[in-house]
C-alpha cells in the first residue's frame, strides 16, 4: 500500500503490531519502571483479545479504560486493535458526572478501571443511564495505595469491588490472533476533545489516522533504530497515544511514559531511559526552564523535541530551552480531529514564529467570517483539508450536526485563528473563542497574553472579555507573578503601562487581577478561559477608577 508517496507493508495497526513482534525482547514501552517488550505486547494483546471475545466483546464494540498510564493500559489498547474493538481511554481527572457522561456517550460494552480511581468510578454509577458496561478492575503492582474506601463506607466499596472481574483474568486467554478482517477505514479509537464551550466531543478515528500520523512522525524525527521517545502525555490524549506508543511501534523504537509529568524528575527519567526524543508542550517547557541551572543540564542523549506548542508561551522560553539544554525544538500545528503533526517544522525547514508547513499532507486555507479566502499575511480562521484519504477523523460520535458544521464547504473548520505567509508557512494566532470585541475592534486574547508574559515578573496570564457598560466587552487580565523573596512586584499600573508601549490603545487591559494559579482544562492543562470569563469583573483593579 502507498501512503503519501511511501510504500508501507500494512494497511492497519493490527498487521503492524504482528509484524513488529519479530523485534522480540526490544522494549516497546517503558512506564514507571516496568517494560513491555514487542514480543510481550504481541502475546498479551492476543490473550486479552481472546478473553474480551469470551466476554462477548466483538469487532466494533467499545472498550473503555479509566486508568493512569501503564504497560497494562497499553496492552488493553493493543488487544482492542487485535480484536477490531474501539478503544476509548477516558481522562483520569474526570469528576463522577463527567465520567458518567463519557461512558453513556461511548456506549462502552466493557471498562477497565484503575483501582486508584475506584471511588470516582463508583460515584459515576449514580449518574449513568442503562445497565452499564462489564467492569474489570486493574491494580497497580507497584503501589499499595489503592482501593481506598470512599464516602459510602469501606464495606460498601469493598463489596462493589469484589463484584468486578480482576484484570489478571484477561491475561488467561488463548495466545491466538482473533480472526477478524480489519480495513484501513475501520474505527480504532474514540478520543475526547473540547468541552470549553459545549459538552466534550468524542472523536472517532480509523486505523489510517494512526498510520498517517506515524508516517509523519517518522518523517519529522528522521527516526533511528535506537531512538527512545519520552512522551509527556496520557493515553486519553492523542499526543500520548502517538508519541508514547503508535509512533515508536511504527518505527520499531521505544516509548517512555509516566503516570504524571514531573518537573523535578524530568531530566532524571530522560537520562535513565536514554531518551533521544521529547515533546514538552509549552507549559511544561516553561516549567523546565525555571529550574535552577545545573552542570548536568546537557548531560543527556536528547537530540530533538517535537510538538512543543510554543505558542502557549513566549518565544524567549523556547529559545532559552534550546540554548540551555542543547535540544532542537520543532514546532507543530495539529488537533485531535486531524491527527498529530499535520503541520510542522522539519530539521531542515524551520521559520521562526511559524508552525511550519503541511509538507503535502493537507491543504490550508485562511478565511474571513464569510468563508472568503484571505491573502497571505491576513488573519482569519484556519481551515484544513486532507490530501491523503482517511487520515482525518470519521465523525464526532452521537453529534451529527456538529460533524456537519465542522466540515461545512468540505473543509475542516479548526476554530483557530492564524495566517499564512507567501511561502505557505502557517502562523497560529489564537482560538476564535478567545477573541474579544471592544469598541468595534476585534482583539486577540493570545496577543495581549504574549505581551504580558514578556514582562520578566509575569509567570503566566489569562486574558478574557468581560461585560462593558455600553455593550460589547472590556479587556480583563488575570496575572500570576513570579514569587521570589526580595523581588519587588509590578503594580497593575506598571503592567498597563507595559502594555501601552506595545499594544494599540484598544487592546490594553482595563481590569487587572492578580492570582496565585489558574483553573486549567483537563486534557491539555491550558488555562480555562471560560471559567475566568464566568467570574466577571469582580473586585479588581480598574484603570479608569484606580489609574494614577
Amino acid at each position: 500500500m502507498q501512503l503519501h508517496g511511501t510504500d508501507i507493508e500494512f494497511s492497519n495497526i493490527r498487521d503492524l503490531l504482528i509484524t513488529r513482534a519479530s523485534l522480540g525482547d526490544k522494549a516497546l514501552l517503558i512506564c514507571d519502571g516496568r517494560t513491555l517488550s514487542y514480543a510481550a505486547a504481541d502475546e498479551a494483546s492476543n490473550r486479552i483479545a481472546s478473553s474480551l471475545r469470551e466476554l462477548g466483546i466483538a469487532q466494533g464494540d467499545v472498550v473503555a479504560t479509566f486508568m493512569y498510564n501503564s504497560i497494562d493500559h497499553a496492552a488493553v489498547w493493543l488487544a482492542c486493535i487485535k480484536l477490531g474493538a474501539v478503544f476509548a481511554s477516558l481522562n483520569v481527572s474526570l469528576a463522577p458526572d463527567e465520567l458518567a457522561y463519557s461512558l453513556d456517550d461511548t456506549s462502552a460494552s466493557l471498562i477497565v478501571i484503575d483501582a486508584g480511581l475506584i471511588d470516582v468510578y463508583l460515584k459515576s454509577r449514580n449518574s449513568r443511564n442503562g445497565a452499564g458496561p462489564i467492569e474489570i478492575l486493574w491494580r497497580n503492582p507497584l503501589s499499595e495505595e489503592q482501593d481506598e474506601p470512599g464516602e459510602e463506607g469501606e464495606q460498601n466499596v469493598s463489596d462493589r469491588i469484589a463484584a468486578m472481574r480482576p484484570y489478571e483474568e484477561l491475561l488467561a486467554g488463548e495466545n491466538v490472533v482473533p480472526e477478524v478482517v480489519i480495513s484501513p477505514t475501520d474505527p480504532m479509537a474514540i478520543i475526547y476533545t473540547g468541552g470549553s464551550t459545549s459538552m466534550p466531543k468524542g472523536v472517532l478515528v480509523p486505523h489510517m489516522y494512526y498510520l498517517g500520523a506515524a508516517l509523519r512522525y517518522k518523517e519529522i524525527t528522521q527516526s533511528r533504530a535506537d531512538d527512545v521517545h519520552f512522551a509527556n502525555s496520557h493515553f486519553f490524549h492523542v499526543g500520548g497515544q502517538q508519541f508514547g506508543l503508535m509512533g515508536p511501534l511504527f518505527c520499531g523504537t521505544t516509548g517512555v511514559m509516566t503516570r504524571w509529568f514531573s518537573v523535578s524528575q524530568y531530566w532524571n527519567i530522560a537520562r535513565e531511559t536514554g531518551a533521544t526524543i521529547i515533546d514538552p508542550i509549552g507549559t511544561m517547557m516553561s516549567a523546565l526552564v525555571t529550574l535552577d541551572p545545573t552542570p548536568r543540564d546537557r548531560d543527556h542523549k536528547v537530540r530533538l523535541g517535537i510538538g512543543i506548542a510554543s505558542g502557549q508561551v513566549r518565544q524567549a522560553y523556547r529559545q532559552e530551552f534550546e540554548r540551555r539544554f542543547g535540544v532542537t525544538l520543532l514546532e507543530v500545528y495539529a488537533m485531535t480531529e486531524v491527527g498529530v503533526l499535520l503541520c510542522s517544522e522539519r530539521l531542515d525547514d524551520r521559520r521562526e514564529g511559524s508552525c511550519g508547513r503541511t509538507h503535502g499532507w493537507a491543504d490550508v486555507r485562511i478565511v474571513d467570517d464569510n468563508e472568503t479566502p484571505l491573502a497571505p499575511g491576513e488573519t482569519g480562521q484556519i481551515l484544513l483539508r486532507p490530501n491523503e484519504p482517511n487520515c482525518f477523523m470519521l465523525e464526532y460520535i452521537n453529534k451529527p450536526a456538529e460533524t456537519i458544521a465542522a466540515w461545512r464547504n468540505l473543509w475542516y473548520h479548526s476554530g483557530d485563528e492564524g495566517y499564512l505567509d507567501e511561502d505557505g508557512y502557517l502562523y497560529y494566532v489564537g482560538r476564535r473563542a478567545h477573541w474579544i470585541r471592544r469598541g468595534g475592534e476585534n482583539i486577540s486574547a493570545f496577543e495581549v497574553e504574549k505581551v504580558l508574559t514578556g514582562h520578566a515578573a509575569v509567570v503566566d496570564c489569562g486574558v478574557v472579555g468581560v461585560p462593558a457598560e455600553l455593550g460589547e466587552e472590556e479587556v480583563k487580565a488575570y496575572i500570576q507573578l513570579v514569587a521570589e523573596p526580595g523581588q519587588s512586584s509590578p503594580s497593575p499600573q506598571d503592567l498597563v503601562d507595559w502594555c501601552r508601549e506595545r499594544l494599540a490603545y484598544f487592546k490594553v487591559p482595563r481590569y487587572i487581577e492578580f492570582v496565585d494559579d489558574f483553573p486549567r482544562t483537563i486534557t491539555k492543562q491550558e488555562i480555562a478561559r471560560h471559567e475566568l470569563r464566568a467570574r466577571g469583573i469582580g473586585d479588581c483593579w480598574d484603570s479608569r477608577r484606580d489609574s494614577r
